[in-house]
């Protein structure tokens, strides 16, 4: 079905076009053009909640995850994003249960296992967020972030040798993708963490 004289496709590539211009709003109405012509097109309805966060729309975005979950309660995204949704507003205990939500559909999504231990860890049930983070690894190891978030959870506990190990580990993944400054950052905290645990045994 096409829409003002374009198809659904070609409205949803407009609205990705208009987003890396930083276009928001103009994307979020090509979004609403293409849902006029399929309503529960999943890409469309993500995309639109996720360029609703980013101009502080969150309570829309939700509504528009929402929707998407209703289309396909199978694909993780949009609970995904509705944890995500919550988490920018703060509002923790509701991202928790969006992301376990799904995770009940797609038990091996990293993304849902990290947007779970986000929220733990912003609830500050730190161990159970370390136990996420792990979880997450175990789909996907190859993230960096991951890794640093894990570690910061580390930090919080004062495992040091597990802090300085989470943070080589990320430092060697941005240096696989050429990114010297951040394996730089990784590397020194690493030091840090070492330096940490050094101190605590002359104490």
């Amino acid at each position: 079905m096409s829409v003002d004289g374009q198809t659904v496709e070609q409205w949803i590539s407009k609205g990705r076009f208009l987003r890396q211009r930083g276009q928001n709003k103009k994307a979020i109405e090509a979004y609403e053009k293409a849902l006029k012509g399929d309503p529960g097109n999943i890409d469309a309805l993500n995309e639109l909640g996720l360029t609703q966060i980013h101009v502080g729309d969150q309570m829309l975005a939700i509504e528009a995850f929402d929707k998407a979950i209703i289309a396909n309660p199978d694909d993780p995204r949009a609970y995904a994003n509705k944890a995500e949704a919550f988490l920018t507003v703060g509002d923790f205990d509701n991202a928790l249960a969006a992301a376990e939500s799904g995770l009940e559909k797609a038990p091996e999504s990293a993304d849902l296992w990290v947007k779970k231990a986000r929220s733990l860890e912003s609830l500050l049930r730190i161990d159970d967020a370390i136990e996420a983070y792990n979880e997450a690894l175990k789909y996907d190891s190859e993230e960096p972030e991951t890794w640093k978030a894990l570690a910061l959870c580390y930090d919080a506990k004062m495992e040091w040798g597990s802090v300085a190990r989470a943070y080589r580990i990320a430092a060697s993944l941005h240096l696989k993708r050429g990114e010297r400054r951040d394996a730089d950052y990784c590397e020194r905290f690493a030091v840090d963490a070492e330096d940490s645990a050094s101190d605590e045994k002359m104490a």
